[in-house]
């Protein structure tokens, strides 16, 4: 008997990605992260100060919502029945408007794109399917919010930022197939094909010819 699938949120974009670094991933564990702690911090500091206006809806003038605050420090999970498979996420902000509609803020650190990533897509995508199956609907889109350095005084020990919002729509329907393809992918039982561009791959197969050499 299998044991059941339990997926995050952030994951999902990656099982579309590369079948085989997911596959890889998901039975020997992700490699170690390679990023500064500086950006976790950071989002832990947006978030505390936010805590602040949970429950109302004085928000400050850069917040991209005009509504009231939700408590968003649980974490949400839905269960797909077509696959079994449980998805989970932690939502760094969620606002609803006036108008009952349900909108999801996630905080971005570094330069803003002009357009939403595909793979922050995704994200949003699936924080969408998680607050509709968990009565938070309906989910009107997200919200990318981006806190970007810039130049300035650090006299006083200040780090100023520029604030900026990208705003997506937002379709849980895509989560559905994804989580289909997830299944697809964990049920073999031998590794699968790489995707043709993905560079770890490449630079694995690189390592793997250069030490057989």
């Amino acid at each position: 008997m299998h044991e059941p699938i339990k997926l995050s949120v952030t994951s999902l974009q990656s099982a579309l990605d590369c079948p085989l670094c997911f596959w890889i991933a998901e039975r020997l564990g992700s490699p170690p992260s390679i990023f500064a702690r500086i950006t976790s911090q950071m989002d832990s500091v947006i978030k505390n100060y936010m805590k602040q206006f949970i429950g109302g809806s004085n928000l400050p003038e850069w917040f991209p919502v005009r509504g009231t605050l939700l408590d968003a420090s649980g974490t949400l999970r839905a269960t797909d029945p077509a696959t079994g498979i449980t998805l989970a996420g932690k939502l760094d902000a969620l606002a609803r408007t006036e108008d009952g509609k349900y909108h999801v803020v996630d905080y971005k650190t570094g330069r803003p794109p002009e357009e939403v990533p595909y793979y922050y897509q995704m994200q949003l995508d699936g924080y969408a399917y998680l607050l509709e199956r968990n009565g938070f609907e309906p989910v009107a889109g997200g919200v990318l919010l981006y806190f970007t350095p810039q130049h300035g005084d650090l006299g006083e020990g200040l780090f100023p930022f520029k604030i900026t919002p990208v705003r997506a729509s937002v379709d849980s329907s895509r989560v559905l197939s994804t989580l289909a393809r997830v299944k697809e992918i964990l049920d073999m039982t031998a590794p699968p094909t790489r995707s043709e561009d993905c560079e770890m791959c490449m630079w694995r197969e690189q390592v793997e010819s250069t030490l057989s050499e």
